[in-house]
C-alpha cells in the first residue's frame, strides 16, 4: 500500500538536467535570438519607423548587405572618418608648421576629433603612392570586419574547449560567435559610415585573444595601436601598472612611444598641444546627437542642450551645461575608479573579466561614445554567455541570462533613444557580477577539477 502511494508521488525529485542538454538548449536559444528575433525586430522597426513614420532608421540587415557587397563586389565610398582625415592632411600640406586644430576645429568647425597620430596610416599610404581612396579604405574595412568575426569565432572555440560542458560544442560556439559578430549592429554601423573605428574594434578582439593566450606583450601592443587612433584606451596603462602587468605595459609603451615620436616628427609639437585643447572642449560639452550613447549624451538629451538631437550637426556642438559637465565628470570618475580599483586584491585581478571590464568602462566613461564604439562588445557577450553556460542551474543564472539576452537585443538593433546605453550598462553590471561571484569561474581556466589549490588561492596571473 505504501509503495503504491510513493510511486509517482509529486514529492519525488525530478532528475537533474544533464550539463550537455543545458548547453544544447542554451545554444539553440542563442541562435534563435541572433538569427530570428533580431532580424525580425530589425525588419519590423524598419517598416514602422522608415516606411510608416518616415523617420531615420539604421537597418542592420541593410548594413550586412552593404558589407557583403563591399567585400566581394562593389565597395562603398562613405567617408565619416576619411573625409575629416583628408581635410586635415590637405590643410597640413598647405600650411606647413601651422596649428591644425586652431584653424580646422575651432575656426572652420570641422569635427576633426582624431589625434595627429591617427593620420599616420593615411600619410603612409600617400608616401608609398598607394590607393587611399574611400572605396579602397572601405574595402579594407570590409576584410577587417571579417577578421574581427573570425577572431571572435576562434575565441569561442578556445574558451569552449577549456570547459567540460562546452568542449563538445566548441565548433557550434565558434560558428555562432562568427556569424553573430558579422551581424552585430555597432560593428556594421562603423563599416557603413566609413569609420576607422572598424580597425579599433578588430584590434580589441585580437587583444582579447592575445590575453586569453597569455600573450601579455602582444595584448599591450594591440591596445597601444588603438590608443594611437583614439585616446579612450589610454587609461589601460594605469590599469596595467596597478596590476603589475609589466609585459602588457612594455607592449603598450613600445607601440605608443614609437607611434607618438613618429607623429611628433611628422606633425610637430604644436599640433599635439592643440589636440589637448580639442579634448578639453569636447569634455565640456560632449555631444547631444542621439548616436552618442554615453552618459554625457544621455544627460545632454535629458537637459535639452540641443533642441533636435535626432539631427546631426556637422559644424556645431550643444551649448555648455554645468549639469551635464558635472554629471559626466562625476559618473566617469566613479566608473573609472571602480574599474581600476575594485578588482584589486581579489581573485578577479588580471583575469579576463577584469580586462573586459576596463575596456567597456573606458568606452562608456568617455564624453563621446558613438554607437559604433561598442563594436568591442561581441567579445564581451561571448565570454559572458560561455561563462554562464557552465554555471549550475539557479535563479541567479536564469536572471543573468535574461539580462544578457536583453542587453544583446537592445544593442544589436537600433532602437533610438538611450537603449544602447542601457544595454551596455547592464552588460557592465554582468561583467562585475561575473568577476566577483563565486558561482562563475574565469573562462580562461581549465575544468574545475584540473585546477590546483595554488591557482585558487593565488589568482593573480603571471606577468
Amino acid at each position: 500500500m505504501n509503495s503504491r502511494q510513493t510511486f509517482g508521488s509529486p514529492m519525488q525529485h525530478a532528475r537533474p538536467t544533464p550539463p550537455e542538454t543545458r548547453t544544447r538548449a542554451l545554444l539553440l536559444r542563442a541562435a534563435l535570438i541572433v538569427f530570428v528575433l533580431l532580424p525580425a525586430a530589425d525588419l519590423i522597426s524598419f517598416a514602422i519607423l522608415r516606411l510608416w513614420l518616415h523617420k531615420e532608421y539604421a537597418p542592420t540587415l541593410g548594413f550586412v548587405w552593404a558589407w557583403a557587397r563591399s567585400t566581394w563586389w562593389h565597395s562603398t565610398a562613405i567617408d565619416d572618418s576619411w573625409a575629416p582625415m583628408r581635410a586635415a592632411l590637405d590643410w597640413l600640406h598647405a600650411h606647413a608648421g601651422g596649428n591644425l586644430y586652431d584653424r580646422l576645429f575651432f575656426v572652420d568647425h570641422v569635427k576633426f576629433q582624431y589625434a595627429p597620430s591617427a593620420l599616420l596610416p593615411l600619410r603612409a599610404l600617400e608616401a608609398l603612392s598607394l590607393d587611399s581612396s574611400d572605396a579602397a579604405l572601405n574595402r579594407f574595412d570590409a576584410w577587417v570586419i571579417l577578421l574581427n568575426a573570425a577572431t571572435c569565432g576562434l575565441i569561442a572555440y578556445l574558451l569552449a574547449g577549456r570547459s567540460d560542458t562546452n568542449a563538445r560544442f566548441r565548433w557550434h560556439w565558434a560558428i555562432l560567435a562568427t556569424l553573430a559578430t558579422l551581424t552585430y549592429f555597432p560593428l556594421q554601423r562603423a563599416f557603413v559610415l566609413g569609420q576607422v573605428q572598424v580597425w579599433n574594434n578588430a584590434l580589441f578582439a585580437l587583444a582579447a585573444l592575445a590575453w586569453i593566450l597569455d600573450r601579455r606583450l602582444l595584448a599591450g601592443a594591440l591596445i597601444g595601436l588603438i590608443c594611437l587612433l583614439k585616446p579612450q584606451f589610454l587609461l589601460f596603462i594605469l590599469w596595467a601598472v596597478l596590476r603589475r602587468e609589466w609585459r602588457f605595459c612594455a607592449g603598450w609603451l613600445g607601440v605608443v612611444v614609437i607611434g607618438g615620436v613618429t607623429s611628433l616628427i611628422v606633425f610637430g609639437l604644436s599640433n599635439h598641444l592643440g589636440y589637448l585643447a580639442v579634448l578639453r572642449a569636447l569634455s565640456r560639452t560632449g555631444e547631444a546627437y542621439i548616436a552618442n550613447q554615453s552618459i554625457n549624451g544621455f544627460l545632454n538629451r535629458l537637459v535639452g542642450t540641443d533642441a533636435t538631437p535626432d539631427i546631426w550637426k556637422a559644424n556645431d556642438f550643444p551649448v555648455y551645461s554645468p549639469i551635464v559637465y558635472l554629471g559626466t565628470l562625476c559618473t566617469s570618475a566613479v566608473l573609472i575608479g571602480a574599474a581600476l580599483l575594485a578588482p584589486l586584491r581579489t581573485r578577479a585581478q588580471s583575469r579576463l573579466f577584469d580586462f573586459l571590464c576596463g575596456a567597456l568602462t573606458f568606452t562608456i566613461a568617455s564624453p563621446i561614445a558613438w554607437e559604433h564604439h561598442f563594436g568591442i562588445a561581441p567579445v564581451i557577450f561571448l565570454v559572458l554567455v560561455l561563462s554562464l553556460a557552465v554555471c549550475a542551474p539557479s535563479k541567479t543564472r536564469t536572471i543573468a541570462l535574461v539580462v544578457l539576452s536583453a542587453s544583446y537585443f537592445v544593442t544589436g538593433v537600433w532602437l533610438r533613444g538611450s537603449w544602447m546605453l542601457a544595454g551596455v550598462l547592464a552588460t557592465l553590471g554582468l561583467v562585475y557580477w561575473s568577476m566577483f561571484s563565486a558561482s562563475v569561474r574565469d573562462p580562461t581556466t581549465g575544468p574545475p577539477a584540473a585546477r590546483s589549490r595554488d591557482t585558487l588561492t593565488n589568482p593573480q596571473s603571471p606577468t
